[in-house]
């Protein structure tokens, strides 16, 4: 790289930039109004790098619930937990280790075994929320796995029987649906709950042991699996709670909370210059995964994206938020001790698209090189000196299109690649000198002020898998899949699995991209895998979305969490059929079908869109609607500018609504948060 880091477009920033307590509480809102935030009490700041160490949070009666099990708020033990040192088959944290290379170890899956997977058991899912019942991946510690599910429940198996060993049942729907999941530490599983919970809880038994609310003080919640160092939790909340996102002054806090109380210890804000100077139209920022952590104890974050993208009616195409939005879109390298900034470089600046930089960086010596890559919905692999924050190489994966624009028309829309779900959506892998990075490839349309939901379709999203040489970031193979890929990267020896919204489960010869074996699960996959010792353990719990790959029928259709095992009972192979749909046995009326003076109509939701994207009915006249979900995904319809609204129905359910409207067109979509963004959406013409 040419020139000092700091001369390159002021991208790349080496000076240190601590978070002082004076630039935090001149940030106003940031300052007073956190102070009471989430019932915490006097919280403390993230101080500046000559402070030896943060002060514990002051024990204001409510603030923290304790039982008389607790700890005291002392060192639990060595700096990593035993969890992540004891035995190569644990997988304590979502990306196996504080790495998060997401390189499983200690497991004889390789491409000699892997003919012999097979389903070792399974465990049902048949909870309904807004994305699916699955998000999160398993935790493996000892014999005992850990999953929680999108309504913040937390269950411990055997992992060799499936067993349930103990359940900890909430049934809160989590911010967005997810990502969520455990880590556990010194004995403790923590996980978030509902919006803003922190909970920490025995590993052995499920019992509580403390209970802390980081709720922000706009409803910024929580929706990310936890990482515990050093006695030490790290957690983030992101702009937005379960129903509302990116609403003006949210912003993201990373927290650290002492792991035997949950104290907070200290606590981050991800964003800059109070919004970047508009805190009532502007948000953004906050964590989605948990930061790689190392062996000095340096955290690397991966910071969300700056809102309103692209802008709003007032500020069309970001002018509100004008300049880089430091941290949001960035890698950072953060002071564990202090919260300061050691460096960070914003890989997306002023991103007007939803391109976030959200997934964790993963952490690996490479020729000597101490590196940290980066990658997210951006669609770049970024990887840096992990010491000094040199950019050493990006490459740009899947499908790239005006996604650099900085100017956009306002008459009309730009398709954009990736689009707002597109990229590098789920985590990535790195083993061997080679990183792997699952890409998902659907557009997304933007004028200056708004995106047009109306295009989106995820059931013609496709994804590719692509292998990076480490040191260079070359391309050493490219392999493509006819369905969004979600699953994430998981290596195991000489192979890489992953998978995607047609529920196949692909594993492919990291020597080559071949790919060498599949298993079809009974739902979508939109949550990474875990292995440990001869299991692969996945998490079938998203839409489920066809593809030429999908098995005809579908064996076991439903949310699963999934586990294969080396001399398990093989899948029986079916030829698969292009565009096979579970939901193909829905008696549902065809397009256009319906007439202007119909007395009733039908509308069938699947996972994500309505079949139906054209109703006519008659004006001034009593007309039912009839909305059947089959999906498995929460869905309702409401009509744009009425008060008509279904109830919200699960997966499997059917509802009427008694329409009467004046002649006109009108606009029905899904409400629930993200679906109609998604292009669950219609026009209905009345007269």
């Amino acid at each position: 790289m040419a020139g000092a880091p700091w001369e390159l477009e002021g991208h790349v920033f080496m000076a240190k930039k601590e978070l002082s307590r004076r630039l935090f509480v001149a940030a106003g809102v940031t300052g007073a109004a956190i102070l009471g935030g989430g019932g915490l009490g006097a919280r403390v700041f993230a101080q500046d790098s000559g402070t030896p160490a943060a002060t514990p949070a002051s024990e204001e009666e409510g603030a923290f619930v304790f039982n008389s099990n607790a700890p005291e708020p002392t060192e639990l033990g060595p700096a990593v937990p035993d969890e992540l040192t004891s035995a190569e088959t644990n997988w304590a944290v979502e990306g196996a280790n504080l790495r998060l290379d997401r390189n499983a170890l200690g497991s004889s899956i390789d491409s000699g075994s892997v003919a012999q997977l097979g389903l070792a058991w399974s465990l049902p899912y048949d909870i309904a929320t807004s994305y699916g019942p699955l998000t999160s991946n398993p935790i493996v510690v000892g014999d005992t796995l850990y999953i929680q599910d999108a309504m913040s429940n937390v269950k411990a198996l055997n992992k060799e029987t499936g067993e349930v060993l103990w359940s900890n049942e909430y049934n809160e729907e989590v911010p967005s649906g997810g990502p969520n999941g455990v880590a556990v530490g010194y004995g403790i599983v923590v996980y978030p709950v509902g919006v803003g919970n922190v909970v920490g809880v025995k590993a052995d038994s499920g019992e509580e042991l403390w209970r802390v609310d980081i709720t922000g003080p706009r409803g910024e919640g929580i929706t990310m699996a936890p990482a515990i160092y050093d006695s030490t939790v790290f957690i983030s909340t992101i702009p937005g709670s379960t129903t509302e996102f990116y609403n003006g002054g949210m912003r993201g806090m990373v927290h650290a909370l002492d792991a035997s109380t949950g104290r907070v210890l200290w606590y981050f804000d991800t964003t800059t210059d109070n919004l970047w100077g508009n805190p009532k139209a502007n948000s953004g920022g906050g964590l989605w995964h948990p930061p790689a952590i190392d062996d000095e104890g340096n955290l690397y974050l991966g910071v969300a994206n700056a809102a309103p993208y692209p802008g709003n009616e007032e500020y069309p195409a970001g002018s509100g938020r004008p300049g880089d939005n430091d941290y949001a879109n960035s890698l950072v390298r953060l002071n564990a001790e202090t919260g300061g900034v050691d460096w960070y470089i914003n890989i997306k600046p002023h991103d007007l698209f939803d391109l976030d930089n959200q997934l964790s960086p993963v952490l690996a010596d490479v020729d000597g090189v101490p590196t940290v890559f980066s990658s997210g919905k951006h669609g770049w692999v970024v990887a840096a000196n992990k010491d000094t924050g040199e950019e050493l190489w990006r490459t740009a994966v899947g499908q790239h299109k005006n996604d650099d624009l900085q100017e956009l028309p306002t008459d009309d829309f730009v398709e954009v690649l990736p689009g707002t779900y597109g990229g590098v959506e789920t985590p990535f892998a790195y083993a061997d000198g080679v990183v792997y990075a699952p890409v998902f490839n659907m557009a997304s349309w933007y004028s200056s002020t708004g995106m047009d939901a109306s295009k989106t379709d995820f059931s013609s999203a496709t994804g590719n898998l692509v292998a990076l040489d480490a040191a260079s970031g070359d391309v050493l193979w490219d392999v493509e899949q006819p369905t969004g890929t979600l699953g994430g990267a998981t290596v195991v020896n000489d192979l890489v699995f992953t998978g995607g919204l047609d529920g196949v489960v692909r594993a492919y010869s990291t020597s080559d991209g071949t790919q060498v074996w599949t298993y079809q699960a009974g739902a979508g996959l939109n949550a990474p895998f875990a292995v440990s010792g001869d299991y692969l353990y996945v998490p079938a719990g998203g839409p489920l979305l066809p593809s030429a790959d999908t098995m005809d029928p579908i064996p076991n259709q439903g949310s699963a969490l999934i586990a294969i095992k080396i001399g398990g009972e093989v899948q029986a192979q079916a030829s698969p059929e292009a565009g096979a749909s579970p939901e193909s046995e829905t008696a549902t009326p065809e397009e256009g079908a319906t007439t202007s003076d119909a007395a009733s109509v039908t509308v069938t939701a699947v996972d994500i869109s309505f079949n139906e994207k054209e109703l006519s009915i008659a004006a001034d006249t009593d007309v039912t609607i009839t909305l059947v979900n089959g999906g498995m995904l929460q869905h309702d319809l409401a009509i744009e500018g009425t008060d008509y609204v279904t109830d919200l129905l699960n997966g499997g359910e059917t509802t009427d609504m008694v329409v009467n409207l004046p002649a006109g067109t009108y606009t029905y979509y899904c409400t629930v948060a993200g679906h109609r963004e998604a292009g669950m959406q219609g026009t209905l013409t009345v007269g």
